[in-house]
This record gives structure tokens, C-alpha cells and sequence, in this order.
């Protein structure tokens, strides 16, 4: 039934719990995987707006934090992706710019997945909050059905 799934990291804690239920839904079907990491728009100006153009102009400087960004990210997926290839799942990677929820609806949509598995929270993991602001645009704005798994409170204590 869950032949394709979007799995979506921002590469903390709760969103790299996800990958522990790759090995049941393998068992419930699951063939392949698309990985999806959003390099946040948002971030970027931020990052580049630092010196307020000390050091070069702020486009300059904002090719280079996201460059070094996207690097970063790279690196990362990359081992999970051989964790999931030695758990035998075919691995796409996708890597799109833009806001994160929107992003990983838009991708969940163009890939053709049948489930999106998000963490509860990401890199914010504010504590109050029952959602994250990311999977609860997910699961609001979704066409698929929203797998979450939720965060170890108990690891926060």
C-alpha cells in the first residue's frame, strides 16, 4: 500500500527518529524512499546578512553560506542514504530551496509518494508546542496521509 514514502529531515533528533520505522514499513511493503532536506530560504539571508556586506556584497556572501549549506546537507544525506540502501530501499534525494512545508507537500505531490513520514518537530523542538510549525503544515496541507512519529520525551526529561 506504501509502496513509495517521503520522508522529510531537517536532520535532528525527532526528524532522524523517522528512520527507525524504515524497517517496518519495508516489512508493510515499502520499496522505496524519497529522502527530502529543504534548504530553508529563510535561513539563508540570515546567515548571509551577518556582516551587512562586510567581507563582499551580501549576494556574494549569500551564494557562499548556501553553498557551504547545501554542502553540509550533502554530506549528511549521503549517510543516510547508505543506511537505507543497506536496508535494502531504493533512495531518491531530493534537496529543493524554499519554505519546508510547502516544500516537502510540493515534493510528496511531484514525487508520487503514497505516505509522508515527518518527525514532530525539528531542529526548534519547542517543548509546549503538541506540533511542530513544519509537520503541522504537513498534515494540514498534505494530499497524502501523514505518518508522524513523535518525539522521545523522555530523552528530554
Amino acid at each position: 500500500m506504501f509502496k513509495r514514502i517521503l520522508v522529510p529531515t531537517d536532520f535532528s533528533e525527532p526528524s532522524m527518529k523517522v528512520l527507525e520505522y524504515i524497517p517496518v514499513l519495508r516489512e508493510a511493503g515499502t520499496r522505496e524512499v524519497v529522502l527530502v532536506h529543504v534548504l530553508d530560504s529563510r535561513d539563508t539571508p540570515l546567515a548571509a546578512s551577518g556582516g551587512q556586506g562586510f567581507l563582499g556584497t551580501v549576494p556574494d556572501r549569500e551564494s557562499e553560506v548556501q553553498r557551504q549549506y547545501r554542502e553540509e546537507a550533502q554530506h549528511r544525506i549521503i549517510d543516510i542514504r547508505r543506511a537505507l540502501d543497506k536496508q535494502g530501499m531504493k533512495v531518491i534525494v531530493r534537496t529543493p530551496v524554499g519554505t519546508p512545508g510547502a516544500a516537502i507537500v510540493a515534493a510528496a505531490d511531484a514525487e508520487g509518494v503514497s505516505l509522508i513520514v515527518i518527525g514532530s518537530h525539528g531542529r526548534s523542538n519547542i517543548r509546549e508546542r503538541l506540533l511542530g510549525t513544519v509537520s503541522e503544515y504537513v498534515i494540514k496541507n498534505a494530499r497524502q496521509p501523514v505518518l508522524v512519529v513523535k518525539r522521545d520525551m523522555a530523552a528530554e526529561g
